[in-house]
């Protein structure tokens, strides 16, 4: 099957702003209290951009909600309805980015079966998914340290829920006698590290013209070598995400 471009990824998994917010809505989150969920939506997506675009100028803690009022074009008594505190805004974007990436990586894991596809599915999902949300998952990394320890904490635990996904397709691959005897916490925790480098570094790796695509196959190859066993090799990487 034919390897998705990001942009049908994006259209396939709904991957942006605003279908990220009506998520929001209609789980009702947080503390909004606008009886109609478009407007709803509407409003909250204008919110959260706007802090997104603030927090990458002047970080999160240094931005006001009067400054987020004025840059999402709500009065700061509209703001109001939406969020009750600049905490919980933090804690609707982490936990909303946190709960998307899990189920984009399980829809896209959906019947394969073969280990090294599962392997390779994954850390293009996970890519493709930072790549069409880049801003909101840098705002996760760099803010995640903002939130009351007791946020921080389940912060952390909802980061590692990807993390746990490549140590079950390391784990299956072990139990098949695929890969070598490597802590898969471990070696899920590597990979994740080099996921974790595209969109925190995206300018060095467009500098040596890498995209998305590109990078994907390469973090592949590397997990792949890291878990190979000696003498056996891997199977080489030429499945595609679906």
């Amino acid at each position: 099957m034919d390897r998705l471009t990001l942009d049908a990824f994006i259209a396939r998994h709904h991957l942006n702003s605003r279908a990220l917010c009506a998520a929001i809505v209609e789980a009702r989150e947080g503390s909004i209290a606008v009886r109609s969920p478009q407007a709803a939506t509407d409003n909250l997506t204008c919110i959260i951009e706007a802090t997104l675009r603030l927090a990458n100028r002047k970080g999160f803690a240094a931005m006001t909600l009067r400054e987020l009022a004025g840059e999402s074009g709500l009065s700061l008594g509209g703001l109001y309805a939406y969020i009750g505190s600049k905490d919980e805004l933090a804690r609707l974007i982490q936990r909303r980015i946190s709960l998307t990436l899990g189920q984009v990586m399980d829809s896209a894991l959906e019947d394969i079966e073969d280990n090294h596809a599962r392997l390779a599915t994954a850390i293009e999902a996970h890519l493709l998914t930072t790549e069409a949300l880049r801003e909101w998952f840098f705002f996760l990394y760099m803010e995640a340290h903002h939130l009351a320890p007791d946020e921080r904490r389940k912060a952390v635990v909802m980061e590692q829920g990807s993390e746990r996904i490549f140590a079950d397709i390391i784990r299956a691959g072990q139990a098949q006698s695929l890969y070598a005897g490597v802590q898969p916490e471990i070696a899920a925790g590597l990979i994740k590290a080099m996921l974790q480098d595209w969109y925190l570094k995206r300018n060095k790796h467009a500098e040596r013209g890498l995209d998305v695509a590109a990078y994907a196959d390469t973090v592949t190859a590397a997990a792949q070598a890291m878990l190979a066993i000696p003498g056996l090799g891997s199977k080489p990487n030429n499945e595609e995400i679906s």
